[in-house]
Parts: structure tokens; C-alpha cells; sequence
């Protein structure tokens, strides 16, 4: 028996894994560096830092070092500065929409997506076109210029097809006047329940309508009934950052409850600059029957609801195999009696 178990064991182990697959990163064999122009406002930084005029155009030039022994193809991408879900400044989205408080759109002002071939042990100039809008523009404009490796033939193992991105950014920003006296502008545009990565979560979709960087935002929020105290939700995250004239959706809870539907009431609070610009926010929602149902059903690695129609079942079926256990003990005991 010992040894049938100790098989039986050894079966599942092989058998698991084989469904287990490690990917390894390879080392970036290329580097990118930014020639830094006369009107570079900073000096001792590696990015971009440019005072600009209305209508000026400049051709900027990055450099591209491929230090493997075979050519590689690699995508220059200009993007404007988003803010991802994680509260972090983002730079990799080329095609995300502008924020409808953004009056200028940095990706309009750059010239386009391009591949450049980089021959081996080869240093390679790329120049990417700016054309600063004519219209005068206040505070900063934000973005980035990404490049990553174009990978043409994805690693393959079990039918599965595994493929690691890497990118440089050099980050790229703009302004036409030294000083700015801008604050920024934090607002709250909607409250909603939202599946991220297949769970679900209570989404405040907050907004920096001003065109400076929100450093240092710390976030408090929680989620109770309307009229209620008690805390459904709740999540404080520090230590993030907004884009100039971006938008974020900040998520509140683990994503592992089962959503309810009801009428609930968010409460937000939030501060930037360490605590020097203040926001407060509360507002009233709804969870409609017929979405939490369809957010429950999709989500996965929810905590279940204990389900007591199977365990009033099980109960009942012990009570019936308790009582039909007495009953036929007292029959034998009638039986032996009489004999």
C-alpha cells in the first residue's frame, strides 16, 4: 500500500511539473543614451529637460548601442506621460488618448513610431522631430521616448509562445517659462465597480487637470453602505505620482470579495508634495444586481460565499442516516429480545 501511494505521489509530481515553465530574461545587449542640446534647461540629468518657444522646431537626436554580435531592429516610440492604474507615470502607451483636460498634446508635437536597424558592435543616431504647437502653453508637457527591441522570432517551447519586452525611456520635458506657479488640480470623475486583471474592485477615477507633475500623492479611501459606518472596502496607498493632465483609475479593496449589489458611499482623501496640497471626496454609487452578477461570474480568486442550501443538504442527509442508524439498532434490539 506504501508503495503504491509513494507511485501514485511521484505521478503527480512529474505530471505537475510538466505544466510548471520557468522563463529566463536575457540580458540587454543595447543601450540608449539622449545628445542633449543648447536649450536643455538641466545639465546633470540623462533625459530631456528643454525650454522651448511657440512655433519652434528641433530635431532631437538619441543614440542606439547595440553591443551584440548580430544586427538588431529596434522601435523608437515618442509618447506623452500617462498615469497607469498603479499611480506611476507611464511612458510606454503610444496610443492611449489624450486627458480631456490636456490643451496640449505632446504626442501631436513629435514625429511618429519608427524602426531603425543598429548593425553589430554599431552605435546608431535616431533623430526624432519636435514642432512646439504656435499657441503659448503653460507649465510642463510631459512624455517620453521609448525604445525597445524588436523581437521578430518569439521564443517557442510546448506551443507556447514566451516573449520578453524591454524598453529604455528617455524622458522628454517641455516648458516656456522657468518658473512655474501652477498647482496642480486633483478631481474625482466617477465611482464605479470594475474588473482589473479578473477581479473586481470599487475604481475611483481620479484627475490631474493641471499641467505639473503631482509628486508624492498619498491616497485614503473606503467604501460603506449609504448611511453606514462600516468599512466594505478600504485602501491607502502612498508613494504615487500623476502625469501632468492625466487620469488614473485608483482601485479600493483586494479584489478577492465577491461584489454586492446596494447603494454605497465612497470617502477619498488625498494629498501631494508631502502633504501640502489637500483633497477631500465623497460620493454615492450603486452596484446594480445584474452587474455584480456579471463581475462575480468572471472574477477569479474570490473568496466564496458559503453556499448554505448543500450544507442544509448534507445536514439533512447525516439527520436521516443518524436516525435510520437508531431505528434499525432498536428493531435488532426488539428482534433479540424476543428471540
Amino acid at each position: 500500500m506504501k508503495t503504491k501511494l509513494w507511485q501514485l505521489v511521484l505521478l503527480m509530481g512529474v505530471f505537475l511539473g510538466s505544466l510548471t515553465m520557468v522563463a529566463k530574461a536575457d540580458n540587454l545587449k543595447y543601450t540608449v543614451t539622449a545628445d542633449l542640446p543648447k536649450n536643455q534647461m538641466t545639465e546633470e540629468v540623462s533625459y530631456f529637460d528643454l525650454k522651448v518657444k511657440p512655433g519652434q522646431k528641433q530635431t532631437l537626436t538619441i543614440r542606439i548601442k547595440n553591443s551584440d554580435s548580430q544586427a538588431h531592429q529596434y522601435v523608437v516610440s515618442p509618447n506623452r506621460a500617462i498615469t497607469n492604474d498603479n499611480g506611476v507615470i507611464d511612458y510606454s502607451h503610444a496610443n492611449a488618448k489624450a486627458d480631456s483636460s490636456a490643451k496640449f498634446d505632446l504626442n501631436t508635437a513629435l514625429s511618429g513610431k519608427q524602426t531603425v536597424e543598429v548593425p553589430a558592435k554599431t552605435t546608431k543616431k535616431v533623430a526624432i522631430k519636435l514642432t512646439v504647437p504656435k499657441q503659448e502653453f503653460k507649465g510642463i508637457a510631459l512624455g517620453g521616448i521609448s525604445v525597445t527591441q524588436a523581437v521578430g522570432a518569439a521564443k517557442k517551447s510546448s506551443g507556447m509562445t514566451i516573449q520578453n519586452q524591454y524598453a529604455y525611456v528617455i524622458g522628454l520635458q517641455l516648458q516656456e517659462t522657468e518658473v512655474i506657479k501652477i498647482k496642480p488640480v486633483m478631481k474625482l470623475l466617477s465611482v464605479q465597480a470594475k474588473q482589473i486583471n479578473y477581479q473586481n474592485y470599487v475604481t475611483a477615477t481620479l484627475q490631474n487637470t493641471q499641467p505639473v507633475i503631482m509628486h508624492g500623492l498619498k491616497i485614503k479611501s473606503y467604501v460603506t453602505a449609504v448611511d453606514g459606518t462600516k468599512k466594505v472596502l478600504a485602501t491607502t496607498k502612498d508613494h504615487l505620482a500623476m502625469a501632468p493632465n492625466s487620469s488614473f483609475n485608483f482601485a479600493i479593496g483586494d479584489g478577492k470579495e465577491p461584489l454586492k449589489a446596494g447603494n454605497y458611499t465612497l470617502h477619498l482623501a488625498a494629498s501631494a508634495s508631502d502633504g501640502k496640497y489637500k483633497w477631500n471626496f465623497t460620493r454615492n454609487f450603486t452596484i446594480s444586481e445584474q452587474k455584480a452578477k456579471q463581475l462575480n461570474d468572471s472574477a477569479v480568486g474570490q473568496k466564496q460565499q458559503p453556499n448554505y442550501f448543500w450544507w442544509f443538504v448534507g445536514l439533512g442527509v447525516v439527520i436521516i442516516a443518524l436516525l435510520g442508524a437508531v431505528i434499525w439498532l432498536l428493531v435488532k434490539n426488539r428482534r433479540r429480545n424476543h428471540d
